[in-house]
């Protein structure tokens, strides 16, 4: 599976929590879209002209409700994280952006790729093994010290 997130504009608004991100599950064999939620995003961070700052704005009504990408634009981003992953060895959680400016095939821009981490992990085992009480915890790290004084 490749999970993607997106929202208008720059991706600080989802960083910061001022936005709840779509969110899209597309199969990494297929292509197949298996999920897709789109959240209400009420503002969105734009680069102000030359480079002078970011401005903050609600973003227009008639867009709020409305996916951030396309079809198309899912399965282009499926591509690259597919070559990412392909070139690094291992699953990557990869920064990008659109750029509606920029003709299709030439408007997706990576902006970084780190391994992934969260997703590959939600299978293992936890590191502590569950005890009856929540103290139990604690005195399992002091050695039973605690009981000794």
């Amino acid at each position: 599976m490749v999970v993607l997130e997106a929202s208008w504009g720059l991706g600080s608004a989802i960083v910061s929590g001022e936005v709840t991100p779509d969110k899209y599950v597309v199969g990494k064999i297929t292509g197949e879209i298996i999920s897709r939620n789109v959240s209400q995003k009420l503002r969105q961070h734009r680069p102000i002209a030359a480079g002078a700052g970011v401005l903050d704005e609600e973003v227009p009504a008639e867009q709020q409700n409305v996916a951030c990408l396309s079809d198309d634009e899912l399965h282009a981003l499926v591509d690259v994280a597919k070559r990412v992953e392909r070139h690094y060895g291992c699953p990557q959680d990869i920064e990008w952006a659109i750029s509606r400016d920029h003709e299709a095939g030439e408007n997706i821009f990576l902006l970084q790729s780190r391994p992934e981490t969260a997703w590959a992990a939600k299978d293992t085992a936890p590191v502590a093994t569950p005890k009856t009480k929540p103290f139990d915890h604690v005195f399992s790290l002091l050695g039973g010290r605690a009981a000794k004084k």
